[in-house]
């Protein structure tokens, strides 16, 4: 009795002293300070920022790189934007190959202290913006502006190599359903057991396979270079990845796919020779009538500020009476980040499968059952004695805290955008991307991993720091003590990887309007849902049958006035 009161003390004093560290666990990093203070206009001070807490050859090079570049983007400093993302680039395909140092030191030391390689749909965006940049170039007064239109199409073009492989590795989007080889009865079966083995079924189908969005941008540029082959081509396998997958995956409106659509019309009526193809769309888009081809303007809005990484932290604990291992959340910050958090276990982690509850009732008792929503049980059987024998269960015996990432809830701050040509509002704008969905269903489908290799790490750390204190030869109540100081110091040095790139926008917003030559005055009207309306005007003189213009909104009470559009 009296050692399990002692083992209830140090437990408790553990749970203190983690609460204690957890404190400054969820500071705002520097790049998301500095997206900040750019959205107030002060880019200089944002830049500044970066250049303080990154390093150019640092292991956070990456983000170094990818927010000054975003940063100048916003600015209006193009030239300088696309040295800086060509850098940003140039990392990415570096850090395919992780060496196998660094994924040592990973384990023992955590994921934060390893060269940080972007996220698998940072790609694209580099070759998008960097395309926006050369654009942007040229149209400024007295550019080189065919060299510099050349050079974004080389930017679409290295993109559509990217994207091939990224389909050839994913299978992309593929309307044919795939045979499973199994007879229909055992399909049936299969399909009524597969939660059982498989709780985590929500997981699927939220890979990142192919970009439908980017596909659709380079149709458009490739279309106003008169590169008409090539922009049916995009605007062909644009429509592809929307319908048979892109869009549900992440919320696109139909509308975006019909805009797409009257695209390829136009483009293959001017290459002529696709009647056929011409034919079946219109008949398909219920068009009766062939208007005569007059400019369009493209609208894309960079929208807002992307969801921010977070710690999420579990207390790893040993059962013994189950032999079984347990995870329970370490909640902390504002109510809002522990809802948030209980809400991430729950979905992801907590014991609230069929297969789960059968587990927690066969080897624990009731109350085990009833605590699987707060819960993770790993029940080891046959592997506890081995368990025994290499000194994990002594290890743990103050217990372990794991450190995984969560992503803060997605708040739908805007209401609509809709686009003013003079004093006439002509427009709404649609959802085309959504860098918010993006993250999020990225952070879901490694959630597994990353906690697999998060307990892995401390479960070496701490049998690391059994077998040293071991070594020592300490009596009995000097290595319990020893075992209580090292899970402490576990405890501080957990940590979970919460670098992103920040200056991204939450989600970019689309229309297309057909609008004669000649100058025009576009404004772009964003309706909070506080109520708050933004405005964003600009002055676009219309001298080529495509043209594109790009804006970022930031949603903040007052409109700050800062070189953030790019007009094309």
């Amino acid at each position: 009795m009296q050692n399990n009161t002692i083992t209830k003390q140090h437990f408790a004093f553990f749970t203190v002293i983690y609460l204690f560290f957890l404190s400054g666990c969820q500071s705002t990093p520097a790049n998301k300070s500095a997206i900040l203070l750019a959205q107030q206009g002060e880019f200089e001070s944002a830049k500044q920022t970066i250049r303080t807490d990154y390093s150019a050859t640092g292991k956070s090079k990456l983000l170094y790189y990818l927010e000054l570049g975003m940063l100048n983007h916003l600015q209006g400093n193009y030239q300088l934007s696309n040295q800086q993302l060509t850098e940003a680039q140039q990392i990415i395909e570096e850090q395919y190959t992780i060496s196998i140092s660094e994924s040592a030191l990973a384990l023992l030391s955590g994921p934060a202290y390893t060269t940080y390689a972007g996220k698998i749909y940072h790609r694209p965006l580099i070759n998008f913006y960097k395309a926006l940049n050369y654009n942007a170039l040229a149209n400024q007064p007295n550019a080189e502006r065919q060299t510099f239109l050349d050079s974004a199409l080389v930017e679409m073009r290295q993109l559509d190599t990217y994207l091939s492989g990224l389909k050839d590795a994913t299978g992309g989007y593929n309307n044919e359903e795939q045979p499973s080889g199994l007879d229909q009865l055992t399909e049936q079966i299969d399909n009524l057991t597969r939660p059982l083995f498989a709780p985590n079924d929500l997981l699927k189908d939220i890979e990142y396979k192919d970009d439908a969005f980017a596909h659709y941008v380079s149709g458009i540029l490739f279309e106003r270079n008169q590169e008409l082959d090539s922009a049916r081509i995009q605007y062909q396998r644009a429509i592809q990845a929307f319908e048979n997958g892109f869009a549900k995956q992440y919320d696109i409106n139909p509308t975006v796919v019909t805009q797409i659509k009257k695209d390829l019309i136009r483009v293959m009526e001017a290459a002529g020779g696709y009647s056929n193809e011409v034919a079946q769309l219109k008949s398909e888009l219920e068009i009766t009538a062939s208007k005569a081809a007059q400019p369009v303007l493209n609208i894309l809005q960079d929208v807002g500020i992307g969801p921010q990484r977070k710690q999420f932290n579990l207390l790893l604990n040993v059962d013994e009476d189950a032999k079984a291992l347990v995870m329970t959340p370490i909640l902390w910050g504002t109510q809002q980040e522990q809802q948030a958090q209980m809400r991430w276990f729950q979905m992801l982690y907590a014991d609230t499968s069929l297969f789960d509850l059968i587990q927690n009732y066969a080897t624990g008792d009731i109350g085990d059952v009833v605590m699987g929503g707060l819960t993770k049980r790993i029940p080891l059987g046959p592997m506890w004695d081995d368990a025994v024998d290499i000194g994990l269960i002594s290890a743990l015996e103050y217990g372990s805290r794991i450190s995984v990432t969560y992503l803060e809830p997605l708040q739908q701050q805007i209401e609509r955008s809709e686009i003013w040509v003079g004093e006439k509002k002509v427009a709404n704008l649609d959802k085309i991307y959504s860098v918010s969905l993006l993250t999020l269903q990225d952070a879901l489908n490694n959630a597994n991993s990353e906690i697999q290799i998060a307990l892995a790490r401390e479960i070496v750390k701490s049998l690391t720091a059994q077998k040293a204190i071991s070594a020592t030869g300490l009596d009995s109540s000097f290595s319990g003590f020893a075992k209580l100081a090292t899970s402490v110091v576990n405890a501080v040095t957990a940590s979970a990887d919460l670098r992103q790139w920040h200056s991204l926008p939450a989600q970019i917003n689309y229309v297309q309007l057909p609008l004669s030559k000649g100058e025009h005055t576009i404004t772009l009207k964003t309706y909070l849902a506080s109520g708050i309306v933004l405005e964003q005007s600009e002055t676009i003189q219309i001298v080529d049958n495509v043209t594109l213009w790009h804006t970022r909104t930031f949603l903040q009470e007052t409109r700050i006035e800062t070189p953030d559009s790019t007009f094309l």
